[in-house]
């Protein structure tokens, strides 16, 4: 790039800047979909059969039919068998399909040709025997189809994004370098002998202003201006050739502007709040996808799960005073677990930092810690805002946050990690929340892990 114009070197950076924000943006929103879409099928499928199965009674061994029901549901298919696997009732889609052996309560998915399918078994007990069975069976083609039609706006809007960005880049370092041209004129022919030449630029109170001001002064006093012309150069180089390119550019120029020092201030903290969140968001992400693939391996060591939330508290404390809330912890002297200490530390965190974000000024939030049998028992209770019951079911999903309006710092994976670590730990998590009287997390953890 040492041939290159400023314009060009400035469009380059910018549009290499947009290619991989839009490349990171556009993965993360095409997993997202296909995961929410292939979950939007596992809960289909499983509504559909346990559906059908509400509508079979069983009376005396015999298989009898509640009240008419559709076998075909919004696209779901539904076939019946008896306790031997021979066909009762229902659709005959494709022999692949109606022959496979049962595996109750599995949602699986299989290749039928080149079309997927996903099949969920529910099983029909009668005096604690299996005496039916239910087969929900769906066709994955819609799925793969919308993921393609998505992948086709993708690769579109990707590279007309791009021509864009070249364009306004282009446009954008024309006018902004545009007096530089003037002050490279003149600096010509003020190289050339013509002392008397000035810049002579409007006062405009902005940095190419203040970059005229200084050339202008450099000529009344030669000896200066030689030094002054080759810090400049040395900067400006400096601080166009850097990694950091626009962004430390923009921000140094923000902080020589005519605004105040504290309004400049305030704003580099904020980009650099937002900097964190994002390699927060980034990080939280790359931890459930490691963990959805299965490339985590806990760490486990023996731990007093005690001493460890005693610490938490302490560090949270100052969090929690500027909302006026009370942290409590009730906890035994000594409560040694088996888990990996990392996750566990951050599970505690995530659910105490909710108690914290969601409660009322002047609350209070209580970490307890006991076992019962194989289990330790980590409860987060809270006098906050609560959880509306219709939001219950989806509290753990990804990106789901239950008041879309509320304004808050998280983006909805707290939970979603909570849950992943429970279950990376084969614990399980239950919630109980009232609304506007507050929640509480219950956390189970098998004393001893083999992972």
């Amino acid at each position: 790039m040492k041939n290159f114009t400023i314009k060009n070197k400035l469009t380059i950076w910018y549009t290499l800047m947009l290619v991989t924000l839009l490349v990171i943006f556009s993965f993360f929103i095409y997993l997202s979909m296909s995961n929410v879409m292939r979950q939007g099928a596992e809960t289909l499928v499983k509504a559909h059969a346990a559906q059908a199965v509400s509508m079979i009674e069983v009376e005396n061994g015999k298989i009898k039919f509640n009240e008419p029901f559709e076998l075909t549901t919004s696209g779901t298919f539904i076939t019946i068998y008896n306790s031997d696997n021979s066909v009762i009732d229902g659709n005959m889609i494709h022999p692949s399909i109606t022959d496979m052996k049962p595996a109750f309560n599995t949602v699986r998915y299989v290749e039928i040709g080149e079309s997927p399918w996903i099949i969920y078994d529910q099983p029909i007990y009668d005096n604690n025997k299996t005496v039916a069975w239910v087969r929900s069976s769906r066709s994955l083609m819609p799925v793969g189809d919308a993921l393609k039609n998505l992948e086709a706006a993708i690769f579109v809007t990707i590279p007309l994004c791009v021509l864009i960005a070249i364009g306004g880049g282009l446009f954008l370092a024309s006018k902004a370098l545009s007096p530089i041209d003037h002050i490279t004129k003149t600096a010509k022919a003020i190289g050339k002998g013509d002392l008397s030449r000035r810049l002579n630029m409007p006062n405009i109170k902005d940095e190419v202003g203040n970059l005229a001001m200084t050339f202008d002064e450099m000529l009344d006093r030669l000896e200066s201006s030689l030094k002054k012309e080759r810090q400049f150069t040395s900067d400006a180089s400096h601080e166009l050739r850097t990694p950091v390119a626009v962004i430390t550019a923009q921000t140094e120029e923000a902080l020589s502007g005519k605004k105040g020092v504290d309004d400049y201030r305030e704003a580099l903290e904020t980009i650099l709040m937002e900097s964190k969140k994002m390699r927060n968001i980034i990080s939280q992400l790359l931890m459930l996808t490691r963990g959805d693939e299965k490339k985590y391996i806990p760490i486990i060591e023996g731990i007093d799960l005690s001493v460890m939330a005693e610490k938490i508290i302490y560090e949270m404390n100052e969090a929690a005073n500027k909302k006026n809330i009370k942290l409590l912890l009730d906890a035994p002297d000594k409560l040694y677990v088996e888990c990996d200490q990392t996750l566990i530390t951050q599970l505690i965190i995530n659910l105490v930092s909710n108690a914290i974000k969601y409660n009322h000024e002047g609350g209070w939030v209580k970490l307890t810690l006991d076992k019962d049998d194989n289990y330790a028992n980590i409860s987060v209770e809270d006098n906050g805002i609560g959880i509306p019951d219709e939001d219950m079911p989806y509290i753990f999903d990804r990106f789901y946050r239950v008041d879309k309006s509320r304004k808050s710092d998280g983006i909805g994976l707290g939970l979603s990690i909570v849950k992943w670590i429970v279950d990376t730990h084969r614990g399980n998590i239950e919630v109980e929340s009232t609304l506007n009287k507050g929640s509480r997390f219950l956390v189970k953890l098998p004393l001893s892990f083999m992972p």
